[in-house]
């Protein structure tokens, strides 16, 4: 045998040892193949046009929207309107989701990527899609921690160790673990009336009025501390009312609903608020804090003449509903709940990062 054929033969075993080396890499513990969520999506793509319930839950917290004859409604929320577009959101997050890597079938170690389940830690998301004519769920995921670069995040199917790496985003609605997502699965927002719409505010016996664009307290200031407090002394109640109130229904995004209860209206503790949008027709607001919750109850006040469109349609989604204020706008309230006579300290509160809406834009320059 010469030399030019055994170097050939030589050359042959060391591809097929690559070849085999490769082979088994593929196989090993990161090999992606095409079950386990990957089954999962495709079932959920040919369901898409039949899917009629998703629900997510995340420590003691759910949420579930079903479509009905109306459209799409949180049936746990007492059926409260849900928003289509976050539904839509999470499914199609859930459709394209790819798998890039695999990761841990450790159960024990699932808490590593928040995909145990149950999770105490509330680190952990759990979805169920189901469809048409389907007791079971189509697709039942366990969303864990999101990863970056690409952006993706750690999933398994309920019932499944074996855990992945994804590729791909849910979306603000897929994660509820935070208020703002909650917020984000109901309809909304449920009042969308500027301070430029509006003419006065009256509290607690105080009447504040828009001139020039600027908010001022018509009466005289009431003493908050003592009977030598001058003028020139911070009044927080009324820096609340001005930063706040007049900016009540611009935007209000509930952070959560009830359906309205009898004691509701009697409240001991409630505060009224008439905001006038035109010399025709208010707006009544009642507000009342549970624990470190502040709900309020919107109606239609006084109103004359001919409708207001905007009034009569917004009054509709409040009728019968109790709505949660964001936990941001909490803080700025609070000096509303204190007693007129009182020393009062400014709220020392800041907006979750990533909202929308700014408190410190809310406040009027001669109010800050």
């Amino acid at each position: 045998m010469n030399g030019s054929k055994i170097l050939r033969i030589l050359i042959a075993a060391v591809f097929a040892i690559v070849v085999v080396a490769v082979l088994l890499r593929m196989a090993g513990p990161n090999a992606v193949d095409q079950t386990g969520i990957g089954d999962s999506m495709v079932n959920l793509s040919d369901s898409a046009q039949k899917i009629n319930a998703v629900e997510m839950q995340n420590g003691t917290e759910s949420i579930r929207a079903e479509r009905g004859e109306n459209g799409w409604s949180i049936s746990s929320r007492e059926g409260f309107p849900a928003k289509p577009e976050t539904i839509q959101e999470v499914v199609r997050g859930l459709i394209s989701l790819k798998k890039s890597q695999r990761m841990t079938a450790k159960p024990d170690r699932h808490s590593e990527l928040a995909v145990a389940w149950p999770d105490e830690k509330k680190e952990s998301r759990r979805i169920l899609v189901f469809a048409e004519d389907s007791s079971q769920p189509v697709v039942d995921l366990i969303v864990g921690r999101a990863v970056q670069a690409p952006a993706g995040v750690y999933v398994r199917n309920n019932g499944d160790n074996q855990s992945w790496r994804c590729i791909g985003t849910l979306g603000a609605g897929g994660d509820i673990g935070s208020a703002s997502s909650m917020s984000s699965w109901l309809f909304g927002p449920v009042a969308d009336f500027s301070a430029d719409e509006l003419q006065q505010v009256d509290f607690d016996g105080l009447k504040m009025t828009r001139k020039e664009g600027q908010w001022s307290v018509d009466q005289p200031a009431i003493v908050l501390q003592d009977s030598t407090a001058t003028t020139q002394e911070a009044n927080p109640r009324q820096d609340a009312m001005k930063g706040t109130l007049p900016y009540l229904l611009s935007g209000f995004q509930p952070e959560d609903v009830r359906r309205e209860k009898p004691e509701d209206l009697t409240n001991p503790n409630q505060l009224s608020v008439i905001l006038r949008i035109d010399a025709e027709h208010t707006v009544d607001a009642r507000l009342w804090k549970e624990g470190d919750a502040i709900w309020v109850r919107l109606a239609p006040g006084d109103c004359t003449g001919e409708a207001n469109e905007k009034l009569t349609k917004a009054a509709e989604q409040w009728a019968g509903w109790i709505f949660k204020m964001p936990s941001w706008r909490t803080g700025y309230l609070n000096p509303l709940f204190e007693p007129a006579n009182a020393t009062l300290t400014p709220p020392a509160t800041s907006q979750p990062d990533g909202s929308a809406t700014s408190p410190s834009s809310a406040i009027p320059s001669s109010a800050k």
